[in-house]
């Protein structure tokens, strides 16, 4: 990490300023070294101290709930790091649309002249990269998991991107202090989802906007075939998960491959199925189980993103009224998008 841009890290329990203590550098590249926070208060004899491994500051304090989810993730980014890399033109293309933007430049004309940007669970930093292309602003990545961020630091070399190891729940960061935060497919994998969000909108300056992204809730039986097959293969390895994932990926395909479109004529409502036309692989995805397929991702990749979502101890889903009800104090929606994966805001903070 740049030293210019750790001066601006506090410590997440006293709210301190932190002394850096360098190892080893490359430049103004800290590589190694800790920064350490000495209170006046005589009550704290032992300085709260954190260490700076390959250019990565260590927040984290594994918490006990969280173990399964972030290990979960850690195994992934571990064998599977090709996966930004492979996905990333998808994934940029369907942050563009469900925040309002629809073009890189329209992102572009709305990150112009913000200063600090927070990619908060930056995973391998496909986000954080695109936001520091497409401004001047110090854009700091955050996630619980170094496997990912190891691998981001190794594939994204760019002097305005800092990865901090941290939960999302414990900033090293002042109040008020971004002018933008980006929490995109990761809040609903916390504890406490509006817990986290309370404590990302500390941290974003009155004035300053969020995007972020929850599960939404699927019909009945899909719920319920979630949480079952959920219960049985968290407790497993990613290796595990993933030789118990390929049926229900090859059921995906095998239903994409019949290329079969059917009408339900009448709404569910008791089923949550609701009528129309329907390819019959998205009416199973939907409606039974999810069972992702893109022909447009090898099977292996495929076989990642339905693991992503049975693997995780903590997956929330919400209702499109429910997550609204977050923004409806101090906070201006300024874009808001409802799909049957999950459901996107962008908003303001007065």
């Amino acid at each position: 990490m740049q030293e210019a841009l750790l001066q601006h890290l506090i410590c997440p329990t006293t709210r301190e300023p932190l002394r850096l203590q360098v190892e080893q550098r490359d430049g103004d590249d800290i590589l190694s070294g800790r920064l350490s926070c000495e209170t006046q208060e005589s009550s704290l004899p032992n300085p709260d101290s954190y260490t700076i491994r390959d250019g990565i500051p260590d927040f984290f304090s594994p918490a006990g709930s969280q173990t399964q989810t972030i290990r979960s993730f850690a195994q992934k980014w571990a064998k599977h790091h090709y996966y930004r890399a492979h996905t990333h033109k998808f994934y940029t293309e369907w942050y563009l649309q469900r925040y309002g933007f629809f073009e890189s430049a329209k992102l572009r004309a709305f990150l112009e002249g913000k200063e600090f940007i927070l990619d908060a669970g930056t995973g391998a930093g496909r986000d954080a990269a695109n936001f520091a292309e497409l401004s001047s602003a110090a854009v700091y990545g955050v996630d619980a998991t170094r496997e990912a961020l190891t691998i981001a630091r190794r594939d994204i070399s760019h002097p305005r991107i800092a990865f901090v190891q941290a939960d999302v729940n414990r900033l090293p960061f002042p109040d008020a202090f971004f002018d933008f935060i980006n929490c995109d497919q990761v809040i609903h994998h916390t504890p406490d989802p509006r817990a986290a969000f309370d404590h990302l909108g500390t941290k974003l300056k009155p004035g300053g906007s969020i995007c972020c992204y929850v599960y939404r809730k699927k019909a009945v039986i899909r719920e319920f075939t979630d949480d079952y097959i959920r219960d049985r293969i968290s407790s497993l390895s990613v290796e595990e998960a993933s030789e118990v994932c390929e049926g229900i990926t090859r059921l995906g395909k095998t239903l994409a491959d019949l290329n079969v479109t059917v009408e339900i004529e009448q709404d569910i409502p008791i089923l949550g199925i609701r009528k129309g036309k329907i390819d019959l692989q998205r009416l199973f995805h939907w409606n039974v189980m999810k069972c992702f397929w893109n022909d447009g991702f090898d099977f292996f990749t495929n076989n990642i993103i339905n693991i992503d979502w049975y693997h995780p101890q903590f997956c929330f889903r919400f209702e499109p009224d429910e997550f609204r009800a977050w923004f409806a104090q101090g906070w201006e929606v300024e874009a808001w998008d409802v799909q049957e994966a999950g459901i996107s805001c962008r908003a303001r903070k007065v």
